[in-house]
This record gives structure tokens, sequence and C-alpha cells, in this order.
């Protein structure tokens, strides 16, 4: 049974990683950052012809054959097979400026995004509906002011319907792109980063992994937060050497704002020690900074391998109560398939007077030489273009 499943188109599709990125994604994703140049609203200021917004306000049903939003977020908060089996109402509860399958619901337009915004009771509901199909996605919200989630108790559960039916990820690819119309960004880098985590270091949803790359990810309209996820994935990507949503060489220098100002504040606190030289000591506190980085990362690893363990027991035992189509769906766990071709620090250099940067710079084109990266030109071009992979340090 093993045998017949690897030699599945399911399977063989989820392990299409390397060498390849998804440039239509990309472009597609671009067009919302940019929030949509290409369209035109329709010129209305009639509210009854703003669908999304009576839909909130539980003045119409979603339509074909559904319900008010004040049913739909009560009768369905548990009931997953319907939440599951249903495909009309997603694009009602999370409406975008752009068609869907469903094409009875409506686009939204710059005046709904605006008056759904400005009604309190519009948010009130839509932190609802997120927070029911965080809830079918075995996630939950724990601080609404900053939108942190942590795993809910039947993760192991909601993880495995998640890995077996993937028209969600495109479900989650319209959640992350609503909230940023309504204006929780936030919102957005706490989901991302929760699948970043759970399909590149737990490795619990392995037929996520590739939606979370080429879609969640940049859904992020903030640079700056984007550059960040960009990083925190590449960190965590296996092998690192075939990762391609990014140039390596940036990646490689690249330090998120949270590491810099605590490279800032060792530097000043070296500047009020007396006797030193102030360079010396920036440069002393940013080698020490990294070598505790390189220890925290080789510490983090260990503890990761352990939790990897103990999330594929709960998982295991989850799927041994529901039959043998469960065993096989846990069975998509996916394996590295080639070796690690890890991207090293650079090295000190003897030599004092020598610049950090042309050490990097060494470093980096030793690399190349070595087969350890891949020429960035084609991928930075176009990633460039995209405004996407721009990893420059700040």
């Amino acid at each position: 049974g093993q045998r017949r499943f690897n030699s599945s188109p399911l399977f063989q599709r989820s392990f299409k990683f390397s060498g390849r990125r998804n440039w239509n994604a990309a472009k597609d994703l671009q067009r919302y950052r940019r929030h949509y140049p290409d369209l035109k609203d329709p010129e209305t200021d009639e509210e009854e012809d703003m669908w999304n917004l009576s839909f909130y306000k539980n003045e119409i049903a979603f339509m074909p054959h559904g319900l008010h939003i004040e049913d739909l977020l009560e009768s369905w908060w548990n009931n997953y097979e319907v939440l599951e089996e249903n495909h009309s109402y997603i694009q009602w509860l999370f409406p975008l400026r752009e068609h869907g399958m469903n094409f009875r619901a409506k686009p939204l337009t710059c005046q709904e995004i605006e008056a759904l915004r400005k009604s309190e009771e519009v948010m009130e509901r839509f932190i609802r509906a997120y927070r029911l199909m965080l809830r079918f996605y075995g996630i939950i919200l724990v601080n609404q002011e900053t939108g942190e989630l942590e795993r809910a108790e039947n993760w192991a559960e909601r993880f495995l319907n998640l890995n077996r039916f993937s028209h969600n990820n495109l479900r989650i690819t319209r959640i992350l792109k609503c909230l940023g119309e309504m204006g929780y960004e936030h919102y957005q880098v706490h989901l991302v980063k929760f699948f970043l985590t759970e399909t590149l270091i737990n490795e619990t949803l392995p037929n996520v992994k590739r939606s979370a790359l080429d879609y969640f990810l940049f859904t992020i309209r903030s640079k700056r937060k984007r550059r960040e996820l960009v990083h925190y994935a590449w960190q965590h990507y296996k092998p690192r050497g075939s990762f391609v949503w990014g140039p390596h060489d940036k990646l490689l220098k690249y330090r998120p704002r949270s590491t810099k100002s605590k490279l800032h504040q060792k530097a000043e606190n070296k500047q009020e020690s007396p006797g030193r030289k102030i360079d010396d000591s920036v440069e002393e506190g940013q080698n020490r900074s990294l070598e505790e980085e390189q220890k925290a990362g080789d510490a983090a690893d260990l503890q990761t391998e352990a939790n990897k363990k103990d999330t594929r027991e709960e998982i295991s035992e989850c799927v041994s109560k529901g039959g043998d189509d469960d065993k096989t769906s846990l069975a998509q766990q996916e394996k590295d398939c080639n070796s690690e071709a890890e991207v090293q620090d650079a090295t000190e250099n003897d030599c004092t007077k020598e610049s950090k940067k042309r050490k990097l710079d060494a470093n980096i084109a030793d690399n190349i030489k070595s087969g350890l990266l891949k020429s960035p030109s084609d991928i930075e071009k176009i990633s460039s273009n995209l405004e996407e992979c721009a990893i420059d340090a700040e």
C-alpha cells in the first residue's frame, strides 16, 4: 500500500519543489499588493448596490441557497463537514476585488471596503468569521489585538483534513488577501508565519508547503515584513540550496530588524565603556551576536527534532482512530530528497583591517564557485521586477 501511494500523482506532485518558481502566482499577488491598478470600480453611490456590505449587515443571505451571516456564524461553528463541503460561503465571508468560482458572489469595490471598515458591527462579525475558519483549520486566535495564533486542541485531526483537501489552500489565500483589504495586515503576518512553521519546521502540513511559499508568503504588502518572512522561510527550508523564493547572496547578508536593534544596542553599551575604540567594540559586538545566533540555532534544531517526533506520534494516534484512509493520508509527510546544501556564515579573517563587507563578499564568491549557491541572476532579475526579493540589508 505504501508503494502504491508513493507512485500516485498526488505524492509525486508534492515533491516537485526544487528549481522552479510559480511566476504566475507571483504576478497575481503583485497585482493584489498594488491594489489592482488595472481595475476600475463601477460608478455608484448607492449603498443598496453594495452586496457584500448588505451581507455583513445581516440583511441578505449569501447566494446561492445560503444563510444570513448570523445564522452561519452560530450554526456552523462546529460543523466541519458543512464547512468542508459547501463551496459558496467562502467568497461572501472573505470578499475580494476579483471574481472567484462562485459567480453569484459580488467582487468588492473600494467604496465597499471603506464602508465595511467603518462599521463596528461589520468588523465584529468579520473577526468572528476569521475565528470560525481558523477553528476549522485547527488554529485559535489567542490575542485579538496582535493576531497571535496557536494550535487548537484538535489540531491533529484538522491538520489531517487540511492535508487531504487541497482546495483549502485556495481558501487560505483568499482569507489572507481579505485580511489585508480589511486593514488586518498584522493578522496576515501571524497566519503566514504559523503555516511556515508548521510546513518547514514541524513538517505537519506537507501538502500546504508549496502554497505557503508561492502564495501565502507574498500576500504581505509590507516590504519589511515580507522580507523578514522570506528570510525566515529560507532559514528553515531544506535543502537550503534549492530555495528559489529569494536570491541567496542577499538572504545571506540580511538581518531582521530585531537582530539589528540588538547589535545596535550592544554597540552603544560598548561605546560607553572607557578605554575601547568605538569601531572595535561594534565589530566585536556583532561577532559575538552572530556566534550566539549560531549556537541558539543549533539548540533550536535539536529541540525541533524532538518536537517533530512528538508531533508525528500525536498525528499517528489521531490517524489510528480513523481507519486505513487516514493512515494513507499520513504517508504524505514529506522527506528531504537531497542532502542539505547549507550556506555557511562568513569566517573571520586574521587581518583586522579587512572590512566585514569584504569578508562576506569573499565568502559568497567561494560558495558560488563550490556550487553551494545558485547563480541568482535570472531569479533576481525577475524577482526584482516583481518587488518580491529585494532583501538588501537596511
